[in-house]
């Protein structure tokens, strides 16, 4: 049984730096996010200088300019329903750049 558990603890040693490994090399990629809204109230995001989001408008693609520090606030789905409509949610996507780490994930 002893050694049972070492072989355990051997594989799940391994695996972490595996892990560890995989999430290091990850963590220099630049990812992007697919076309979404919110589906909160409201989205409050602190730009940096690499930039990459987009807002569709009309079935256009719009820059949003990166101003390091500012604050971006998008209207999500719930406050669009319970205003019936008078808010409206936005979709939205982030592009992926080669400027730095770009790595955006959705809230759960």
């Amino acid at each position: 049984m002893q050694r049972y558990t070492a072989g355990i603890q051997e594989a799940h040693m391994k695996l972490g730096i595996l892990l560890f490994e995989f999430l290091s090399e990850a963590l220099e990629l630049t990812m992007g996010t697919p076309m979404h809204s919110d589906d909160d109230f409201l989205t409050v995001l602190l730009q940096d200088h690499i930039g990459g989001l987009q807002v569709r408008y009309h079935d256009k693609w719009i820059d949003i300019n990166p101003v390091p520090g500012a604050l971006v606030v998008n209207i999500g789905d719930l406050l669009q329903l319970i205003t019936n409509d008078r808010f409206k949610s936005a979709e939205q996507r982030v592009l992926a750049n080669h400027v730095g780490p770009n790595l955006v994930g959705r809230h759960p």
